[in-house]
């Protein structure tokens, strides 16, 4: 009898001590895949630039060239990201539309990136590039981001080179509340296994009650 009542009590121990993890275990959610490594010390944010968090690593067989658009003052002229869309007046591509399509929100600077040059950017075989789409900053109607994004470790790579390649075009003005991020920041859902666990807790807790009580009653039977 005391065996069996241990032993009950040993159930119910471990059964309250798995439930939380169960519930733990359903809310952590999966982040997507984007290989970004983990020298990059800003890892999370270039990761969160691209739409979903979404990107592919690709090992360049062959020396490729992207752009990348800065100001006439030469700042933003060196950097990570760059992308294959070209904007210019031979396709009807102003500046509003390079900051819209690549997120170039203004509130970050300063100065902000006006995106009035364009330049080539060289990239020598064997670089590992990860690409993806440049993904939405706030407010997402003001920059909805959506053209091709390109991201290099290193820009004082051997063989990485940056040449001017023309002006574009101005474009329309942004509106009043686009300079200024709304600040919001989204609650994630709860997973699905969340709910899983809740009710593997509710079990185990049911099981661990009839237990009890089935010792309880062969103990009070076997005192008469």
């Amino acid at each position: 009898m005391i065996k069996q009542n241990c032993g009950a009590w040993l159930s119910g121990l471990t059964f309250i001590g798995l439930s939380p993890l169960v519930i733990v275990a359903g809310q952590i959610r999966a982040s997507a895949a984007c290989p970004v490594p983990d020298s990059i010390s800003d890892q999370a944010t270039v990761i969160a630039s691209f739409l979903n968090s979404e990107c592919t690593k690709q090992t360049l067989t062959q020396e490729t060239t992207y752009y990348r658009y800065y100001n006439n003052d030469n700042t933003y002229k060196f950097g990570r990201y760059l992308t294959s869309n070209f904007y210019d007046s031979s396709n009807g591509k102003t500046t509003l539309d390079v900051i819209q399509e690549l997120a170039l929100a203004q509130y970050f600077g300063p100065p902000p990136n006006l995106a009035q040059l364009r330049e080539t950017v060289t990239l020598p075989a064997g670089l590992d590039v990860y690409i993806g789409i440049a993904g939405p900053q706030p407010p997402n109607v003001c920059y909805p981001g959506g053209a091709t994004q390109a991201f290099i470790e290193n820009t004082r790579t051997p063989g990485v080179s940056f040449v001017f390649d023309g002006n574009v075009p101005d474009g329309s003005s942004l509106s009043a509340n686009c300079y200024s991020a709304t600040g919001a920041k989204p609650i994630p859902e709860p997973s699905p296994l969340f709910g899983i666990g809740v009710l593997a807790t509710i079990g185990l807790a049911a099981a661990f009650n009839r237990t009890l009580i089935e010792s309880k009653t062969k103990q009070i039977a076997n005192s008469y």
